[in-house]
């Protein structure tokens, strides 16, 4: 049977013992360095505690080495490794080619979705130079994805929730161009969110000031069986950057979603770790950070993948407005709403406006910190859901391993084992001359409900066995200590009996042709070291320009190739219906203006992309 796996982000070791708690598979989190969020990072000391406490669970911890790195970076990178690997990580996750030319940790190796995994040709390669796991590219079909599963024997992991980048990952540089800041070195400035006008060859404006690239985020949830048969083995959720109130709910939201079709279909998958986890609250997706959700290209393409209004959080809709009157309005909604809730709404220029509900009458009328643009008609978001976020901070949500614990007393020996459902047990043996107790029924009530005590441990006790006929007579306080000594036992047998994962691709053909037999690579082949300089030659790679980052001029290069193409957008695309009118005599070219920005479009119709290249005024 094939096994799946919850898998969720940590920004902090905190966020990643909580994702532990509530029933992820695995966490993958950042070192200090090299792990592709410069806004967050951690020791190796806490690292190795979370993945102490993961391995409770035989649940995994995967560490982030996935930036670019230069020459002089090299070094630091290869210790870190080797530092991740003595810390207990289970994984490395890796976008420079230059890194497999070192002698790594035994540990499996992941292809960052950066390494462009976004056709059958690129995973093929990457299974073949020895990685264990490529993260695919979140632009696949479920048809895609099913023909590399068919196809490959290296583990799938699939992103299933979370931001979407507009680019095909690992090849955005407009980060990079606009304020230095690069995309593939953990320091994305995120420009795709900011407001473009769009303007055709002759100056025609066919749309000012909208975030034309800003994706909506994706939410899969409803597809994980199809996703599970198509090959995917890992269902990924992304936020690094994320509060603990969003990853408790998403990771609550998935472990149910994942839970159902091994329930359901236990004939075919099994879950990636052990422990039952007992949620105290009801996963909400759309209660925390969303810019609005959609399945991207998962089934085709459609025009319900971006946001042009607003790229942040936009929450729940709740209803719309009814009536205002002086500071307070009227919003017809089956939602309960209380002092503390966010609300946002679009006012009459297409602006988001958020203000904070302040009081709310019997009647419903509600006063908010702001009422300046509320209008009649005005659709209305919850993106800060009060009630929601107390629930999450409060909520006692536990993992728990069930087991069972047996009692025997036999020629003065009292015998206790505990045995977990995966098979691990225990026995403690206590050769003592205990009394016959006095009364059998009370002391098998008292007994059964001491034993049965877990408490904070990772146990849950489901039954407990007691022998027939006589009794052992043991005092309560006694009774308790042998229980506590016993579930330490077990719980120390099981930490000590886990085993960091062997990488298993270790038949690496050093001469198997990089795909499409690319004989030259441009900036987009994301190189800054000689190692991976060395690396790609090997593979039939003989010409290799400097990566973008590497550049003195980073000027009149492509900066970005995304799937999402305005030219369908604006329903001009000769291929897909949009069922958009699109504008008259527009004139190509077209380009993307942002203050003194200016960036020309390209379509590739045939591989159905859109490409923006850089073109400073004085080309034109």
């Amino acid at each position: 049977m094939k096994s799946l796996e919850l898998l969720a982000p940590a920004k902090n070791i905190e966020i990643g013992m909580s994702a532990i708690n509530h029933g992820a598979d695995a966490v993958y989190i950042g070192p200090k360095a090299f792990g592709a969020r410069d806004a967050v990072g951690n020791s190796i000391q806490d690292i190795e505690k979370l993945t102490k406490h993961a391995h409770r669970y035989n649940a995994n911890i995967f560490a982030t080495m996935n930036t670019l790195l230069f020459d002089n970076e090299l070094e630091a990178a290869h210790k870190q490794a080797w530092d991740l690997y003595h810390a207990g990580v289970d994984a490395i996750i890796i976008q420079d080619m230059g890194l497999l030319e070192m002698d790594l940790p035994p540990i499996p190796l992941h292809a960052s979705t950066q390494t462009h995994n976004y056709d059958l040709e690129k995973v093929e390669f990457l299974e073949k130079v020895g990685f264990d796991r490529v993260v695919l590219a979140r632009e696949l079909s479920i048809k895609q994805i099913e023909d590399i599963g068919k196809k490959t024997n290296v583990e799938l992991e699939a992103f299933v929730a979370g931001a979407l980048c507009v680019s095909l990952s690992g090849q955005c540089y407009m980060s990079n161009n606009v304020g230095d800041r690069s995309a593939n070195r953990g320091a994305c400035g995120q420009p795709c969110r900011l407001p473009f006008d769009l303007v055709d060859n002759a100056g025609q404006m066919l749309a000012n000031q909208k975030h034309l690239l800003s994706l909506k985020d994706l939410n899969l949830e409803d597809y994980v069986l199809p996703l599970a048969r198509a090959g995917v083995k890992s269902f990924k959720i992304e936020g690094r950057l994320k509060d603990e109130a969003y990853v408790k709910n998403m990771v609550g939201n998935f472990r149910k979603r994942i839970d159902f079709v091994l329930d359901k279909y236990g004939n075919e998958f099994v879950s990636d770790s052990q422990g039952k986890t007992i949620l105290d609250f009801e996963p909400a997706p759309e209660k925390t950070y969303n810019r609005g959700f959609s399945d991207y290209f998962y089934n085709d393409r459609h025009t319900e993948i971006v946001n042009y209004d607003t790229p942040k959080a936009i929450g729940d809709k709740i209803g719309v407005v009814k009536d205002v009157k002086a500071n307070q309005y009227l919003i017809d909604t089956d939602k309960t709403l209380v002092p503390g809730d966010g609300l946002c709404f679009l006012d009459k220029h297409e602006k988001l406006q958020g203000m904070k509900v302040e009081h709310v009458d019997n009647d419903g009328w509600i006063k908010t910190s702001l009422v300046m643009g509320v209008r009649v008609g005005a659709e209305i978001f919850r993106n800060f859901d009060q009630q929601f976020n107390k629930e999450l901070k409060a909520e006692k949500t536990v993992r728990k391993i069930e087991a069972d614990v047996e009692m025997k007393w036999e020629n003065s020996t009292v015998s206790l084992t505990i045995k977990d459902i995966y098979g691990n047990s225990h026995t403690d043996n206590y050769k003592e001359a205990f009394e016959v107790a006095s009364n059998r029924e009370k002391s098998e009530q008292n007994m059964t409900k001491s034993l049965k005590k877990s408490g904070n441990t990772i146990f849950l006790i489901n039954s407990v066995s007691l022998p027939k006929g006589n009794l052992p007579f043991i005092p309560g306080g006694r009774l308790n200590q042998m229980r506590r000594d016993l579930i330490d036992a077990l719980e120390a047998k099981r930490n000590k009996a886990y085993k960091q994962p062997a990488r298993w691709n270790t038949e690496i053909d050093d001469t198997f042709p990089f795909p499409k037999k690319i004989q030259k690579w441009d900036h987009h082949g994301n190189v800054l070291n000689k190692l991976a300089r060395v690396f790609y030659a090997k593979h039939g790679v003989t010409e290799i320009e400097e990566g973008f980052e590497g550049r003195e001029d980073k000027s009149k290069l492509r900066l970005m190739t995304t799937k999402h193409c305005l030219r369908y957008q604006i329903g001009m695309c000769d291929e897909h219906e949009t069922f958009v009118t699109p504008p008259e005599n527009v004139q190509f070219p077209l380009y993307l203006k942002q203050k003194k920005n200016r960036y020309k479009l390209k379509f590739n119709c045939k591989d159905c992309v859109m490409t923006i290249d850089d073109s400073p005024e004085e080309l034109v």
